[in-house]
């Protein structure tokens, strides 16, 4: 079997949690916060015929939860020792700078032991680990789907660019002419674009959100959702910064919106949109409103600690979001956006992004 950092990063989450027992919270830049814990009963898996629950009671039992039937027992010991065996190969192999997928032979055969065929639990939706805790604080047992994010390769994408997440603006003051739009494309970076558009006395309004779907799941947060974003967009163009937390005070300096306190506003509406791409939001899906990452999401750190934000605690989650996440450029080739174009006598230019996680 190989796999990528990411995806090894699933399955060590799955041996982390079974030898340890416990998924512990994290505030807002991941520190465990030790009074706050989830004990774990038991880990539910699916393949392609069964339906496999790893239930954990001072020893690990693998149940086929379709028929009844025990698969396998393996003591937690065996789980201690797989975890921290799996941690130092996927950290050798970030060491050695490997790209792309690669076989851990030792990790992978403990997981056809216990009957876990594939790096991946299936999944149709954004949980990738599905965990049965019960909550101390208020002693009940319940079933979460959590999203897992690993530190221990390069950084996760949050929004993947596609075509469907182009945005137009119009260029506005002077018209440019062929030959300065080909000075206009001929520089790489797009700060340089930009600084030499104003140079010219142009400037670019938003226009439209060109994928209607993308367009209603941004109005799901605030109506003013699609201006809002395509203004941090333009300001990560002009090379103001990449940081999302920075951005949305940039923009609430600019005036875009007029309300009481436009900071405390805008910030309380990206963390809404981003807790929305997180646990469900995709940009060519209508958007229901409904989590599918239930839970919420697991960090895999980079020195191998596992903690989660929680649902339940929602304000450390969305503040961990917005502090942790930049844009980033995707292709320009491949999205079909970057360069400047004429209808009906106007100019035009479609900008694109994708989200990052900062690590």
């Amino acid at each position: 079997m190989r796999g990528n950092i990411g995806e090894w990063s699933e399955l060590y989450t799955m041996f982390k949690l079974l030898a340890d027992g416990k998924l512990y919270a994290a505030d807002a830049d991941t520190n465990k916060i030790p009074d706050i814990y989830y004990d774990v009963l038991k880990i539910i898996r699916c393949s392609d015929n069964d339906k496999l629950e790893y239930r954990r009671n001072g020893e690990v039992k693998v149940v086929n939860a379709t028929t009844g039937e025990t698969m396998c027992t393996v003591p937690i010991s065996g789980f201690v020792e797989q975890t921290d065996k799996l941690l130092k190969s996927i950290k050798e192999k970030k060491n050695e700078k490997t790209k792309g997928a690669f076989e851990l032979p030792e990790s992978w055969n403990f997981a056809q032991s216990i009957k876990c065929n594939t790096l991946k639990a299936k999944s149709q939706d954004k949980a990738d680990i599905v965990i049965m805790v019960h909550d101390v604080m208020c002693g009940r047992d319940d079933t979460f789907g959590f999203s897992i994010k690993s530190q221990l390769g390069s950084s996760s994408t949050l929004f993947n660019a596609s075509g469907a997440t182009n945005f137009t603006f119009m260029l506005i003051g002077n018209k440019l002419s062929a030959d300065e739009i080909a000075v206009f494309e001929g520089f790489k970076k797009f700060k340089d674009k930009f600084d030499y558009l104003h140079s010219l006395g142009t400037d670019i309004v938003f226009i439209k959100t060109d994928n209607k779907t993308l367009d209603f799941n941004l109005r799901m947060v605030t109506s003013e959702m699609p201006k809002i974003f395509a203004e941090m967009i333009k300001c990560y163009f002009e090379g103001r910064s990449a940081m999302l937390s920075e951005l949305v005070d940039i923009i609430a300096d600019s005036g875009i919106v007029k309300t009481l306190d436009n900071r405390v506003y805008l910030r309380h509406k990206v963390k809404e949109l981003l807790t929305n791409i997180a646990l469900g939001m995709v940009p060519n899906t209508l958007w229901t409103g409904d989590y599918e990452a239930t839970g919420g999401y697991i960090i895999v750190k980079d020195d191998g600690d596992v903690v989660c934000y929680h649902i339940y605690n929602q304000n450390a989650f969305r503040n961990y979001m917005l502090a942790n996440t930049k844009f980033d450029t995707p292709s320009k080739s491949r999205h079909g956006f970057g360069s400047i174009y004429e209808e009906n006598g106007k100019q035009f230019l479609k900008l694109n992004v994708q989200i990052r996680f900062v690590k």
